[in-house]
C-alpha cells in the first residue's frame, strides 16, 4: 500500500473519530472547566504562556492552578511536554465554551 493511500485512510479515520467524539469531548470540557476562570486558564495553556503568567492573568493561587493542571492532564485534556510544559489539546472556541472577547490576553514575549 502506498504512503498516499495510508495517509488518506488515516485522514478519513481521524475525521470520523473527531466528528463522533465532538459531543463527548464538549461534555468533558464543560465538566472539567465549569467557570470562566478555569476556561481562560485552560485556553492560555497554548505552549507560549508560563504557569506564572496564567496564574497572574486568572488571579489564581499557584497551588490551585497546579491542581487544575494535574487534573486536566489526568483527564487527557492537556499534554505535559518535556520540561513540564503543559499544552491544551482542545481550543475552547471550537466548542463554543469561550468567545473571542473572552480570550486570554496575548502573551507579550
Amino acid at each position: 500500500m502506498s504512503d498516499e493511500k495510508i495517509v488518506a485512510i488515516l485522514t478519513d479515520m481521524r475525521n470520523w473519530i473527531r466528528a463522533s467524539s465532538f459531543a463527548s469531548v464538549k461534555t468533558l470540557l464543560e465538566t472539567a472547566l465549569p467557570d470562566q476562570k478555569s476556561r481562560i486558564a485552560y485556553q492560555m495553556l497554548d505552549g507560549a504562556a508560563t504557569m506564572d503568567e496564567i496564574r497572574v492573568a486568572c488571579k489564581m493561587s499557584p497551588n490551585g492552578l497546579l491542581a487544575l493542571a494535574e487534573r486536566w492532564a489526568a483527564m487527557g485534556l492537556i499534554e505535559v511536554k518535556d520540561g513540564k510544559k503543559r499544552v491544551r489539546l482542545f481550543d475552547l472556541t471550537n466548542f463554543g465554551l469561550i468567545t473571542t472577547h473572552e480570550q486570554p490576553p496575548q502573551n507579550k514575549k
